[in-house]
């Protein structure tokens, strides 16, 4: 089968090509530079730029999976907001024409949006949330809606299934590594220790995308880890597993925190109960459903 990734060149997306690609899947890898990512390029994996127009190279492609996106770990200029939230939209658009272009009839569409649509300004969670969950009035909630919203289009094509992966804090060995080192130094952590911390490894979320196709799956799903976590249970994980003498975590005080960071702090204080729910009934099982397990198997 024949697949079509937009974001594949990324830390998420390399994962998922290199998986397909083991499991017998062609995937055609859409980036702006075939040249900067040449070395991913193998027998089974086949870069293509975005302006490509080949419907005999592309017949047969039954599978889009939307990872790209302006990424949202910047300082928030009122550019930078922008270039977050168009990138979504636009991208989604780019994919549709290039379908059409290609004469490509997708069957499916995997697009990755967050459980950042969950998040609220007030930063006050008293409540779980599941898929089916109302949706919250920050700046990122509103660009998961228009992400997922923008995908609309793509109904179009008669009798496709779209699913919508909110998904949530990839574990990365970088970040945990300089978490570490605050830690390490007891810096206080922007955050709130009562709230929710929605943590995946990075394994589950190209476990899901391939459970999502074996099993024909559509609509929305949590992709969080199962082991629901606080952030100060999270942090305190953090010092467990790099074996630190220092037992304690010190959060800043919220209004300290929303002063410094400003809108940005609806990332720092994000903390809603998430529930996978759909992701559970669906048949999946976690490779990582311990935070002890993840932080222990952690990549780049």
């Amino acid at each position: 089968m024949k697949i079509v990734v937009a974001g594949g060149t990324g830390f998420i997306g390399k994962k998922i090509v290199r998986s397909l690609t083991g499991k017998d899947f062609t995937v055609f890898v859409l980036t702006r530079n075939i040249k900067k990512h040449k070395r991913l390029s193998t027998e089974n994996i086949k870069l293509i730029d975005w302006n490509t127009v080949n419907p005999t190279l592309l017949k047969d492609v039954k599978i889009l999976i939307k990872l790209n996106g302006e990424k949202v770990d910047q300082f928030w200029t009122n550019s930078v907001k922008n270039k977050i939230f168009e990138s979504r939209i636009e991208t989604t658009k780019m994919l549709f024409d290039f379908c059409v272009k290609n004469e490509i009839i997708p069957q499916k569409l995997i697009n990755a949006s967050a459980v950042g649509i969950y998040a609220l300004n007030s930063a006050k969670y008293n409540f779980s949330s599941d898929e089916k969950s109302q949706k919250g009035d920050t700046f990122l909630s509103k660009v998961c809606d228009a992400n997922e919203q923008s995908t609309k289009i793509f109904n179009n094509f008669k009798n496709i299934n779209i699913i919508q992966l909110r998904i949530g804090v990839v574990l990365r060995k970088k970040i945990i590594s300089l978490l570490s080192i605050n830690l390490f130094l007891s810096l206080p952590i922007p955050g709130k220790k009562s709230n929710y911390f929605p943590w995946v490894h990075v394994d589950d979320i190209v476990g899901f995308i391939e459970h999502s196709i074996d099993n024909n799956l559509s609509g929305i799903f949590n992709l969080v880890g199962p082991e629901l976590t606080t952030h100060q249970i999270f942090f305190k994980a953090i010092l467990n597993n790099t074996k630190s003498f220092i037992s304690w975590v010190i959060f800043l005080p919220d209004c300290i925190t929303k002063l410094f960071f400003g809108s940005m702090s609806e990332m720092f204080l994000f903390g809603p109960k998430i529930e996978p729910l759909r992701t559970l009934r669906s048949g999946y099982n976690y490779k990582f459903s311990s935070l002890s397990d993840a932080l222990s198997n952690l990549s780049e």
